[in-house]
């Protein structure tokens, strides 16, 4: 897909990254028109309001997409224009379209505990949680083997923000502590259970056994809830 391919008044999600790290909340966008092949104008008022106080070298992940798909590029906002919020944005990488479901997700409610923890603790096996309160305890709306999420009246913040330590048990046996990546934040969830949305993905790098067995878990709960 390119960018002349977008319908005008598509509405687009977007927030600001800096190396690749989200360093806002989700806020809502609309796509007006395509400047050139890789020139775009989109309104939002969040952008327009804030251009002035981007990072340096700041960048947006936009994404768009339907039920089943979901697109996502990088741009770079490139100059407020006259009116309404609308600014240009230059697309910087190719569109790439996901499926929706590239992790079966199921609605599994459980209780979640959430710690902030430094970058080192997302490399390695994670045998005892974190010291001190949990940054945000609730129940998590879906699970899969990748990750999971939780809809919450809560606001989540750490400093060590966007690197978690999850806490959760699926069985009285099954029990995990898992490193885990912050990869979605929105204002705008899915339901109306709660205010924000967080999405967590999980990180195996050092511990893939744990991700085999946390899919066996869930299969058995699967199958102890029919």
């Amino acid at each position: 897909m390119v960018i002349r391919h977008i319908d005008r008044g598509t509405k687009l999600i977007i927030y600001e990254e800096l190396q690749q790290r989200a360093v806002s909340d989700e806020h809502e966008a609309v796509f007006r028109y395509h400047e050139s092949e890789k020139m775009l104008v989109i309104q939002c008022s969040w952008l327009y309001e804030n251009f002035d106080r981007l990072n340096l070298g700041a960048q947006l992940n936009i994404s768009f997409g339907s039920e089943s798909t979901v697109n996502t590029f990088i741009g770079a906002p490139r100059e407020k224009l006259r009116g309404n919020g609308l600014v240009m944005v230059e697309q910087l990488t190719n569109i790439e379209t996901k499926s929706r479901r590239q992790f079966d997700r199921d609605e599994i409610r459980v209780n979640v505990n959430v710690y902030g923890a430094p970058e080192s603790k997302m490399t390695t096996s994670v045998t005892e949680k974190p010291d001190g309160n949990p940054d945000l305890t609730d129940i998590s709306f879906d699970i899969s083997s990748g990750g999971l999420c939780i809809v919450t009246n809560t606001l989540l913040s750490s400093k060590y923000d966007p690197n978690y330590i999850v806490e959760f048990a699926l069985t009285e046996k099954d029990r995990f502590l898992l490193p885990s990546r912050i990869v979605r934040k929105s204002n705008y969830p899915r339901t109306k259970i709660g205010r924000y949305d967080y999405g967590f993905q999980f990180i195996f790098d050092n511990s893939p056994e744990e991700k085999a067995r946390l899919t066996r878990a869930i299969l058995n709960r699967k199958l102890m809830h029919r």
